[in-house]
């Protein structure tokens, strides 16, 4: 055989042997991938359906704590007896806020109004753990199992609304048990104190979650915008109880909520039996999905349930299997392209090619000449060549990569200065709270914390844990920002019913306590002026520069919001009275941790990163915001959009 058809053969043998190779590597490779992807969206998934769950109990919280701060209201039924008109003022508010009981109790527990029909009253309720911490003199919340019996009590309908018939489900554990009467419950206990801070009872409210469909589907229209593919949900939501759906947008077979359904049999035993996360592909009453699920735990540290977010696993199969066909085809037009270049090297390569060779040694050494001296033009000239780009293209390449080195280790040292403050953040709520939970925890007469000083404890508390859910959810906005994830998704709306309305009933807890109102500009025109823009990215802006007005307005000063009709575009903005900003810091506030912290009496700060998000946002939709102030004064925040799409 002929030299050059020997060296013909080999070269097709080891190309035909990388390409086996390439292909099984690449398609591990890609699997893995593609996984890594899928799970890890649905890690930041799970954390954002855990921000809804808390953000509905948190409500529930405030709703009671602001209502017994009707002390005039309240005394009247606990000191005077006049139950029933304050049964109707009660009653109203749990219609308003849309809770399933409000239930008021004296300092012994026992029940002295109800608000939902039959209006039973006289029960004691001072084993409840929410009551019993209440008449202590302190605020809590939390999920709660609610016996069959205790819901019959509160009230018609919702022992019913509670009740499930267990619905056969595949791969779910065998059971013996056919039906669930107990309910789940969101339940908050504050106690009612007279004008000298004497407890004269407690106020507890709830809300049921058995079919009760509110949380799945923000949680849904939140973190997947109710995107679809082949027909079927991008992803869903669940609200578990043990192991039985109760609340939850995963559709059956028959076209409904897939409620009274149950938990696999492995999601089962790690979550319910052992307490632990599960984020892996599992069987969704008919479909498999990317899942995550964690457990819910009452006030005993007791797992009574599972929060649920999954991703539908088909797009992520099919965009594998379109990326492994895509390289294989890829693969095959490498390995044609190789056997037309190994016909024609077979027959070139019997000739010297030792300045090849000695080029070759060279670049193996380091040492990179500037070029091969071509001495023919036949294919080993051509080849000759090649190597000069080959050689040029790997020096330009290792030049990059050095280049890359030196960007890769800033960026490094960005990243850790970012973790830095991140944590150095975070230390400053943890201690206060660990500092007060230490002195909350001391049992001795004479150094423990008196009932007042208690109730200011849990109040300081509690505004560092909302500090700490909201530097959360700013620093996973700041995420998808810093990763270029951000996506708008326009369509015209309405900004003063879709935006400003929503943020400010959103924010109507703190409005009150703040005693802040607002005012919009010309109301008629606002009405009526529509942009196109990503309703949920400019409900974002509104929120932060809403937050920014409570924070440093004025106590008892309005927020006022205006539009301007500008040509192309509209001019938008958002002024208080209060602090005000330094002339120095106007351009400033809109970087990355910048905060100002002024002679506000709100001492809730921030992370300083809520006007950085707020100008990425704008800037996305092709606007910019500026600010404007007199320093104790006022600020005005503005902004613009365009008019067109």
């Amino acid at each position: 055989m002929l030299l050059r058809s020997k060296l013909a053969i080999y070269f097709l043998i080891v190309v035909l042997v990388s390409a086996v190779i390439s292909t099984i590597v690449g398609i591990q490779l890609i699997n893995s991938h593609i996984i890594n992807r899928a799970q890890n969206q649905v890690r930041h998934d799970l954390a954002s359906a855990w921000m809804v769950y808390n953000e509905k109990l948190n409500d529930v919280k405030d709703i009671v704590r602001v209502t017994s701060e009707r002390r005039m209201l309240l005394k009247d039924a606990l000191i005077k007896g006049e139950r029933n008109i304050v049964r109707r003022e009660l009653e109203k508010v749990r219609k308003i806020y849309n809770l399933d009981i409000l239930t008021l109790t004296d300092k012994e527990g026992f029940v002295i109004v109800r608000t939902r029909n039959p209006y039973n009253v006289g029960d004691d309720q001072s084993n409840d753990d929410l009551v019993s911490r209440a008449l202590k003199g302190e605020v809590a919340a939390t999920t709660q199992i609610v016996p069959v019996e205790q819901l019959k009590i509160e009230g018609d309908g919702l022992a019913e609304k509670a009740y499930s018939v267990f619905k056969a489900t595949p791969k779910a554990k065998p059971t013996v048990k056919k039906y669930e009467t107990s309910g789940m419950m969101l339940k908050a206990a504050v106690p009612v104190v007279d004008d000298n801070g004497n407890i004269l009872g407690a106020l507890r409210g709830g809300v049921l979650l058995n079919r009760n469909y509110q949380i799945v589907d923000r949680i849904k229209d939140i973190v997947y915008r109710g995107e679809t593919y082949k027909g079927k949900d991008i992803g869903t939501a669940t609200i578990f109880q043990w192991d039985v759906r109760i609340s939850t947008n995963v559709i059956g077979e028959n076209g409904n909520r897939a409620i009274e359904t149950r938990v696999s049999e492995e999601v089962y035993d790690a979550v319910l039996e052992n307490g632990r996360s599960w984020i892996d592909r599992a069987f969704v009453v008919n479909d498999w999905y990317i899942t995550a699920y964690e457990p819910i735990i009452d006030y005993n540290d007791k797992v009574i349930g599972i929060l649920y977010v999954g991703i539908l696993e088909q797009p992520y199969i099919d965009m594998k299997m379109d990326v492994i066909w895509s390289m294989i085809k890829y693969l095959i037009i490498a390995v044609a392209i190789a056997m037309v270049i190994a016909f024609f090297m077979g027959r070139a390569i019997t000739k010297p090619v030792s300045n090849l060779v000695h080029a070759t040694e060279q670049i193996s050494r380091g040492n990179f000449p500037s070029k091969v001296e071509i001495t023919s033009k036949d294919e080993i000239g051509i080849l000759s060549e090649s190597f000069n780009s080959m050689s040029m293209r790997l020096k330009q390449t290792l030049d990059e990569k050095d280049i890359a080195n030196e960007k890769l280790k800033d960026l490094n040292t960005r990243y850790l200065e970012l973790l830095g403050f991140v944590t150095h953040e975070l230390m400053q709520p943890l201690g206060v709270l660990k500092g007060y939970l230490i002195m909350m925890e001391d049992v001795n007469p004479d150094t423990a914390l008196k009932p007042e000083q208690r109730k200011q404890a849990v109040s300081t508390m509690l505004r560092n844990v909302n500090m700490l859910i909201n530097m959360s959810q700013t620093y996973l906005q700041l995420s998808k920002i810093e990763s270029g994830v951000l996506e708008i998704h326009k369509k015209k709306v309405n900004v003063y019913k879709k935006i400003i309305l929503p943020v400010m009933e959103d924010k109507k807890a703190k409005l009150i306590v703040r005693d802040i109102s607002f005012k919009v500009e010309n109301e008629e025109e606002f009405d009526k002026i529509e942009v196109y823009a990503d309703p949920i990215m400019l409900r974002i802006v509104y929120n932060n520069l809403v937050t920014n007005a409570i924070k440093y307005g004025e106590k008892g000063k309005p927020i006022s919001f205006g539009v301007k009709d500008e040509g192309d575009f509209y001019r938008f903005n958002v002024r208080n009275e209060g602090v005000g900003i330094p002339h120095d810091k106007l351009e400033a506030i809109f970087e990355k941790f910048v905060r100002i912290e002024g002679k506000s009496e709100h001492k809730e700060w921030g992370t300083g990163l809520g006007l950085f998000n707020a100008r990425e946002i704008i800037k996305n939709h092709n606007g910019r915001i500026w600010a404007e102030s007199v320093e104790g004064e006022w600020a005005n925040f503005l902004f613009t959009l365009p008019k067109g799409k």
